[in-house]
């Protein structure tokens, strides 16, 4: 084992001193040969656990265990030679198309538009900068430029997006370019080093474009490594201020004004009436108004919702006074921009809409904040304390997330990571700039909010101001050893999130002595963090503790004095006992042991005493617990719980305990694989590891199999399946399981598949033959009954099933799956038909040169080799709905025989002009041999060249798994699986 270990060492320093210094990156295989390394050493470690506990029962038992591992072991030092190298290039990103909105204005935002453009098509032109009062519209031109410019290979290879902001600074700089090209720079600390680490990677690929939009002060590109040159890349700056451009030495500026009066008014008018007929004093007014907001889109667009649906002229004249009167609060700051966004603030009017918007802009600037995260901190903070349940009080969250999102005082938002994604919102730094004024008091700081930034001198105690209410410091802001005398004098401080600081190993006792009124302690993600000063136990008002994924923690103090707690989530932290004092806290609503690995056991007793809980989570962990202790627990809406055995499964099942519940996660597998859900959902069921059939909730939403030895048919796993009484099953979800022949049946009369179903994946199912199996129907015999069956079904994924040779057949698609959005086929060794005839399957039906496929969006077709056609038996698949085609890797695809439309020669114009509008990606020799019957359709149709495809372009779909399968699939193909989800929240998503 210390071979393995000392060689895994070994190959993280050839990485540190060779990865991506060339523009390259690990392959999958290393990061695999790393995921496997650390798996056997989580597995060794429970052996030795084990053994010290006398759990194996013979010594011939745990000899097999031993010798396995020895073999294992010795199979990963020798795979770790690595004979062929480590790394692989990765010159060919280009870049992303960015989401964009519609140009407003076509007279201002075209002009600017076209003229940056055609300071681009000048060679001579290498740094050019756009600025302009804050929401005049800067960062919508440039990413319609970048959209275009990844449309344009010969103005740019590669194009780079980067967000900069008020905190920004060249080192955290230099981490966002690094990581838009796959550079390592986290072992460098060096700002020099960095700097020409990161010139010598960029100027390797030559013909590139970086964007640093929103930037306040003035970096050299040298400074930060960019190299900027005829010969080598270009720059573009977007910025507030005309000085910025200057010392960035652009050689070209373009300053972006406001749009006209008669811009602004169409643009009023079409976010607060569209093409409704209005009274012309009303519109009179409203015109006024909209002359109130400066020509700025974004003040424009966020008044003109607040007035959405006011038809009385009294509401239009008090609105008009109210934004011509000085506005209080705005100190230092452009009053004519930020006047028109209190104005929609102050027409929120109820005190706790204005309160959770407030709260937002306690977050870093442009920070996606995930909205379960948000509504969990929200709870915490008694904000929507008058909603009884916990569901009531998410519901209230994402109704107050809809109105703030409907007046574009929030904006939705999107974070992807490697193994999840997450729906977030955020802020316009604009609309940001006008909350954070609007909380201050006598020019004072009340939020004080710093990310990625290593100036600040947090052991100063001057620097914690009695004023402050909220303080968010992430990402190594604390560098300095904290002394044991620093107090800092926050006595209204009510929310404090310290993340992501990797040098605090331990707080001192005296940090929390004069932060009497906090409510929310949030220290996630401090991987280092091993102990809790015993001060904690002092903060009476503390409502809500978070310390998930603090992986190292070994010590928490006495929580019995914390009577005010509500939140505790201890998620994938590291702690090896159940904090003492727990039976004390009356008023706790949600307790998190999720995914903790060191704790075996709940002191007996301790859940019955929490009478008021409404969250539990004790599932993917070590736990053993006794359904008696938490089935009394009558306020309980939602439970996460891991069942080792099959017994306690089947008899939870069967107390129907879980029919009370909104949400759940019940697990049972007895493997020693560990499966993330970072919050739940719904009412999830997750099966793993078993062979025997199973009882389970008629109310579940989603099924998830896993690693199971199943009968010849879905059906048959268990009686619920088999007599359709699963009526709310929403996606199925199936992976790595053997045995099983076919999915569901139908007969003439009756169906199996359960009506609701929206999502179907099956992923390695070495024995599947077919999706459906038709029983009964005789030769010419007619459809099934329910033609409703699968009217729901809208995303279709089949990975690696080596026996399927067809997908579905036409009699499906067109009597029950005209919903279906989404087709993904990866990996499907002997498949030759994506949908044939009846006949195949010895069912007679009359052939129907037309198939109609009303809603699909998107086919992609991957690693398919035997694949010969789409549509067999048909002329041609009619889809109106059609957006992406991906073909990769599948030779024998000749002809596509799709349509948009039913295609004749009176209507040959209209079908190309509707196959312009479809995206079709794959290798270029597949295309150019491609066969067609209208040539002139296949110069409409926009063609991208995927030569390579990476994994995430191939399995992307996969990532709307639940968060376990996701990570098995991921394992299974030799992925990494990354980062794991940053938060184990409890909540909901809609």
């Amino acid at each position: 084992m210390e071979t393995l270990q000392c060689r895994e060492k070994d190959v993280h320093a050839e990485l540190r001193n060779s990865q991506y210094d060339s523009g390259k990156k690990r392959k999958r295989e290393v990061e695999n040969w790393f995921q496997n390394v650390r798996q056997k050493i989580i597995e060794v470690q429970e052996v030795e656990q084990n053994v010290g506990l006398r759990r194996y029962l013979s010594r011939s038992h745990f000899l097999r265990i031993v010798d396995k591992n020895i073999q294992e072991v010795n199979e990963l030092i020798e795979k770790g030679g690595f004979a062929e190298g480590l790394l692989i290039d990765v010159h060919n990103k280009k870049g992303e198309a960015l989401i964009t909105t519609t140009l407003v204005g076509q007279t201002t935002a075209g002009r600017n538009l076209e003229k940056i453009w055609k300071f681009l098509m000048d060679d001579e032109i290498t740094r050019i900068g756009v600025y302009g009062m804050g929401g005049v519209g800067k960062t919508t031109i440039m990413t319609h430029i970048h959209n275009r410019l990844l449309k344009n290979p010969h103005l740019a290879h590669h194009v780079y997006w980067v967000t900069v902001s008020q905190e920004s600074s060249i080192h955290k700089l230099q981490n966002e370019i690094a990581k838009l090209i796959s550079l390592h720079l986290s072992e460098e600390l060096d700002e020099r080093q960095r700097a020409a680490k990161l010139f010598h990677a960029l100027r390797r690929r030559k013909n590139f474009v970086v964007i640093l939009d929103d930037m306040w002060r003035v970096f050299l590109p040298e400074h930060i490594g960019i190299p900027v040159g005829i010969e080598e890349g270009r720059l573009l700056v977007t910025t507030r201020l005309l000085e910025v451009c200057r010392g960035m030495r652009c050689q070209q500026t373009i300053k972006v004004e406001p749009l006209s009066t008669e811009e602004a008014w169409d643009l009023f008018m079409k976010n607060v009436w569209s093409d409704k007929v209005v009274d012309k004093k009303v519109e009179e007014i409203a015109r006024s108004i909209s002359m109130e907001c400066a020509g700025l889109p974004l003040a424009i667009v966020t008044t003109a919702r607040s007035m959405r649906d006011v038809d009385d002229i009294h509401d239009w004249r008090n609105a008009l006074v109210e934004l011509r009167e000085p506005a209080e609060g705005l100190v230092d700051v452009e009053e004519e921009v930020l006047k028109p966004l209190k104005f929609s603030y102050d027409r929120l009017k109820h005190e706790k809409l204005q309160r959770c918007f407030l709260y937002c802009a306690s977050f870093p600037e442009d920070y996606k904040i995930p909205i379960m995260e948000l509504i969990v901190y929200w709870i915490a903070e008694g904000l929507l304390d008058e909603r009884g349940t916990r569901k009531a009080q998410f519901d209230m969250g994402h109704s107050i997330l809809n109105k703030l999102e409907n007046v574009c005082l929030l904006e939705r938002a999107v974070d992807e990571r490697p193994d999840n994604i997450r729906i977030c919102v955020k802020m316009h730094d604009v609309i940001r700039d006008m909350a954070l004024n609007i909380t201050k008091e006598n020019g004072s700081t009340i939020f004080e909010v710093k990310s990625g930034e290593r100036s600040l001198h947090i052991t100063n105690e001057k620097e914690w101001s009695e004023n402050l209410e909220r303080v968010f410091l992430a990402d190594d802001i604390i560098e300095e050893y904290l002394s044991p005398s620093i107090f800092p004098k926050c006595p209204r401080l009510l929310t404090l999130q310290l993340h992501f600081n990797d040098y605090i190993i331990e707080l001192p006792n005296s940090f929390f002595v004069h932060m009497q009124s906090l409510r929310i302690l949030d220290l996630s993600n401090m991987y280092n963090l091993k102990r809790l000063p015993n001060s904690i136990s002092d903060l009476k008002s503390l409502r809500g503790l978070f310390l998930i994924n603090c992986h190292n923690l070994e010590y928490v103090p006495s929580l019995g004095e914390l009577t005010e707690l509500r939140e505790l989530h201890l998620h994938n932290s590291g702690v090896k006992a159940v904090p003492t004092g727990l039976k004390g806290l009356v008023n706790l609503k949600c307790l998190d042991l999720s995914y903790m690995r060191g704790i075996q056991s709940i002191p007996t007793g301790l859940l019955p005493s929490l009478s008021n809980l409404q969250c539990l989570r004790l599932d993917d962990c070590n736990i053993e617990v006794q359904t008696e202790e938490f089935i009394t627990l009558r306020q309980i809406e939602m439970l996460g719980v891991k069942f080792s055995y099959l017994d306690q499964f089947n008899s939870y099942i069967c107390t129907k305990d879980w029919e009370r519940l909104s949400h759940y996660h019940l697990q049972l597998h007895n493997g020693r694989k560990r499966f993330l859900l970072p919050y739940l959902k719904c009412r999830e069921v997750s099966i793993y590891c078993f062979d025997h059939v199973i009882q389970l909730p008629t109310n579940m939403q989603h099924l998830n199999i896993v690693d199971c030895v199943l009968p010849t048919s879905l059906l048959d796993i268990s009686p619920s399946l088999k007599e359709n009484t699963c009526k709310d099953l929403e996606k199925c979800y199936i992976l790595s399981s053997k045995g099983i022949e076919d999915l569901w049946s139908f007969t003439t009369t009756t169906t199996s598949v359960p009506q609701n179903l929206q999502v179907l994946s099956v992923c390695s199912l070495p024995d599947l033959k077919r999706l459906f199996k038709y029983e009964g129907v005789e030769m010419g015999g007619r459809p099934p009954a329910e033609n409703g069956t699968f009217s729901h079904l809208k995303l279709l994924h089949i990975y690696n099933c080596g026996k399927l040779r067809y997908l579905l057949t036409a009699r499906l698609v067109r009597h029950h799956m005209q919903n279906l959005e989404l087709i993904h086929v990866s990996d499907c060794s002997q498949m030759e038909h994506i949908i044939i005839e009846e006949e195949e399957e010895g069912i007679t039906t009359e052939r129907n040169s037309i198939l109609t496929f009303s809603k699909l969006r998107t086919l992609k077709l991957v690693d398919v080799p035997e694949l010969k056609s789409i549509c067999i038996g048909t002329k041609t698949m009619v889809c109106p709905s059609l957006q992406e085609i991906y073909v990769f890797n599948c030779p024998k695809l000749k002809r596509l025989s799709l349509s948009t439309m039913n295609v004749d020669d009176s209507r040959r114009t209209s079908e190309t002009q509707l196959y312009s509008l479809i995206k079709i990606r794959g290798q270029k020799e597949w295309w150019d041999l491609l066969e067609w019957d209208n040539p002139e359709s296949k110069s409409a149709l926009q063609f991208s060249i995927f030569e390579e495809m990476d994994f995430s372009r191939r399995y992307k779909d996969f990532a709307t798994w639940p968060t376990s399968c996701y990570q098995d699939f991921l394992l299974f193909m030799g992925f990494p699986l990354g980062c794991q989800p940053s938060w184990g929240l409890l909540g909901l998503q809609y």
